[in-house]
């Protein structure tokens, strides 16, 4: 056997190989066991569960011995959620910076306190006009007014940025900004001076600061915290009891609110609803167009359901009788053929329908609702386009204009 340059004389490198492995592996057996013994050690610790625990106990192994954990008003046992509160808790989180600190002050909007002005601040984050100073607590505008009175009040010189409100120490970070902030294609709100990387947050974002009105009394908040606050106080009751809501959704409780259309007053309960409502109804815009008509719609949906009256494509089955139909909303009408199902019920006589479609004829044409078509001739009113056709043919000789109001 030759001999290696590394290994012990008359031993192959083979071999050389296994004793270091069951070296290591005799090592981590040791190690394991000192860790193990710590934990079942760490056992005797555990309080007697003699009396009904108001908290949830959680044992951790860690390398050196068994940590226990306690949790208050917590039966789920996410793993995931006890995961994120031990991170959060951990001791090495630093502490808050001296800049939370200084003294107690409210809002003057609605009235809100506040341990310092850092958290006053954080309250007015998405008013596009107001700001606390962070050493005495006034509420002040952004921009100009909060630099003369950092200057005049406290004797502190800030650079105050040409294209938005932001104060800045120095030059440097003045220019850091610019270069960020108000670059091309940059997406900065010019409220508060805060940017964005996508589209998508940048109108989110400005939406915060849209002007909201409190439905019982009035008054009106240019801050979302404010507003929140205050209906709060005004109306206690229109918001959900969180504690009557699982713990996953107590993240998203909302006010409810209603969104008005300045054209018609119809109300919404978000604001991309009434978005669209607007430029669907009062703007007219139909973006989606069919290549074989030149008929525009207002979606994509609407313009796929459309195309099947060219292409007679029949992909929707009924699951009683086997027939094919062209969309999911007939194959929807055809089975309640089948079982008798009218849910739409006319509010007059009673009387129901298939679709709601079939009730609203029925109610322009029984009881005078919905859309009328006036005659420009005489003071004439009809429910359908082919009655109007035939009362100007009889009565009047001029060109038909029709004219469409909403009663």
């Amino acid at each position: 056997m030759l001999d290696e340059s590394l290994c012990p004389h008359g031993v192959c490198v083979t071999c050389v190989n296994s004793v270091i492995a069951a070296q290591m592996f005799k090592l981590f057996v040791k190690s394991s066991e000192k860790i193990w013994q710590k934990a079942l050690n760490s056992l005797t610790e555990l309080p007697d569960a003699t009396n009904h625990m108001v908290k949830t106990l959680f044992g951790i192994v860690k390398p050196d011995t068994l940590t226990l954990h306690t949790m208050k008003d917590y039966s789920p046992c996410d793993p995931k959620d006890v995961v994120h509160r031990l991170n959060n808790n951990r001791p090495g989180r630093k502490t808050p910076k001296s800049i939370r600190a200084g003294p107690q002050c409210e809002c003057p909007d609605c009235g809100k306190k506040f341990m310092s002005p850092y958290y006053l601040n954080m309250h007015l984050i998405n008013s596009g006009q107001k700001e606390a100073c962070l050493t005495c607590g006034e509420v002040l505008f952004r921009g100009r007014d909060l630099q003369d009175h950092l200057n005049y009040a406290h004797n502190t010189n800030s650079i105050l940025c040409q294209q938005c409100p932001l104060l800045f120490t120095d030059e440097a970070q003045l220019r850091k900004h610019v270069k960020e902030a108000h670059s091309v294609g940059a997406l900065t709100c010019g409220d508060c001076g805060r940017f964005f990387t996508r589209k998508a947050s940048f109108e989110a974002h400005s939406q915060m600061h849209a002007v909201r009105t409190c439905r019982k009394c009035g008054i009106q908040f240019s801050n979302r915290g404010c507003y929140r606050e205050h209906r709060l106080q005004c109306e206690p009751d229109a918001r959900p009891d969180p504690h009557a809501l699982p713990r996953n959704k107590r993240s998203n409780i909302r006010d409810p609110a209603f969104f008005t259309c300045d054209y018609c007053g119809k109300t919404y309960t978000s604001r991309p609803q009434l978005k669209n409502h607007i430029l669907w109804i009062h703007m007219d815009v139909r973006p989606h167009q069919c290549q074989w008509c030149g008929k525009r719609f207002y979606t994509s949906t609407r313009l796929a359901e459309h195309s099947i009256v060219h292409t007679r494509e029949r992909k929707f089955e009924c699951d009683i009788c086997g027939v094919k139909l062209v969309s999911k909303m007939a194959v929807v009408y055809h089975r309640r053929r089948h079982t008798g199902e009218k849910p739409y019920e006319c509010e007059d006589c009673g009387e129901k329908f298939l679709s709601s479609s079939r009730r609203s004829e029925h109610a322009k044409r029984r009881h005078g609702k919905g859309l009328k078509i006036e005659c420009k001739e005489c003071p004439a009113k009809f429910g359908r386009t082919q009655q109007l056709k035939k009362h100007m043919t009889k009565f009047h000789s001029t060109p038909m204009i029709i004219k469409v109001e909403s009663c």
